[in-house]
């Protein structure tokens, strides 16, 4: 008993810190960015905590993604609208800085999708004109590795980014 009412006072701290609008990180990044071999900056200033992210990403860049099933692959020849992932990889344009997404649950990490999106001006004789769209609520988490940063971003509801409120 005195455990479970340790566990929701902690709770009960915890998740208005959540909510706070001034706590949550807002990135949003175009990738490759503007600078060869290099994370944008947004994406370079990132901490640990709360991030609302917007990443889109050209075709070049396309993400790896981990089905519920298991099964990996690619957004190669995607249709334009949203794609079921567990997880997404994505490249960030540098080897220094690794993302990994877990998308979470619709019913309950609805601010969080992943869509190829229509953009005329990607049309070419090999594409279709279309760029992926990476956004979401997540709580970050920095893993060291040798010389780089791995990025790992949990899914959060929407409200601990104080969208939809």
């Amino acid at each position: 008993m005195k455990r479970c009412f340790l566990i929701g006072l902690a709770m009960g701290i915890a998740l208005p810190a959540l909510a706070d609008p001034d706590a949550v990180q807002h990135i949003s990044a175009d990738l490759p960015g503007p600078v060869d071999f290099e994370a944008p900056e947004a994406l370079e200033m990132m901490t640990e905590g709360v991030v609302l992210l917007d990443l889109r990403i050209a075709p070049e860049l396309e993400p790896g993604i981990l089905r519920a099933d298991g099964s990996s692959g690619s957004l190669e020849g995607c249709e334009f609208g949203p794609v079921e992932s567990e997880i997404v990889r994505v490249a960030t344009g540098s080897n220094h800085m690794l993302l990994e997404m877990r998308m979470g649950q619709p019913d309950q990490h609805a601010a969080n999708l992943l869509s190829c999106n229509y953009d005329p001006s990607l049309i070419s004789e090999d594409g279709v004109g279309h760029m992926i769209r990476l956004k979401g609520c997540f709580f970050a988490h920095a893993i060291a590795i040798p010389t780089a940063v791995q990025w790992r971003l949990n899914p959060l509801p929407a409200s601990a980014c104080s969208f939809g409120d």
